[in-house]
Order: structure tokens, then sequence, then C-alpha cells
């Protein structure tokens, strides 16, 4: 499957979520809800950039494939 916006904001969420429920655990106190937010943001920042860099890889590669078959 392909990452798509819609589920690297999915991956957020839960990211999010797991992160609300296990922190308490973790650093000894519940997570603010700014806290999640921040840490939601950043989890989808990073999947999105993910997902550029691997759309681009692609693309490099299908453009080498027809440049190739041209010659």
């Amino acid at each position: 499957m392909r990452p798509t916006l819609i589920v690297n904001l999915v991956a957020a969420a839960l990211l999010g979520a797991l992160l609300w429920v296990a922190m308490p655990a973790v650093i000894g106190r519940p997570l603010r809800l700014w806290e999640v937010f921040v840490l939601a943001a950043v989890a989808l920042a990073l999947l999105e950039l993910w997902r550029w860099h691997r759309q681009r890889r692609e693309r490099e590669q299908t453009e080498s494939l027809r440049d190739s078959a041209l010659w």
C-alpha cells in the first residue's frame, strides 16, 4: 500500500493516541493535550517528508527507465 495523505493523518493520530496512553508510564505524568498535538504534527511532517522523498525517487526511476528505453 502506498502512503497517502489520509494514511499519514491516520498514522499520526494513532501515534498521538498511543503516546497519550503510554507516556504516564514513561515520564510519570500524562501528556498535556498540546504536547500530544505537537508530537502528532511532528510525526505527520516526518511521514509527509518520507512520502515526498519516496515519490520523488519513484519518479526519477520511471524517468530513468523511459530515457533508457528511448535509446
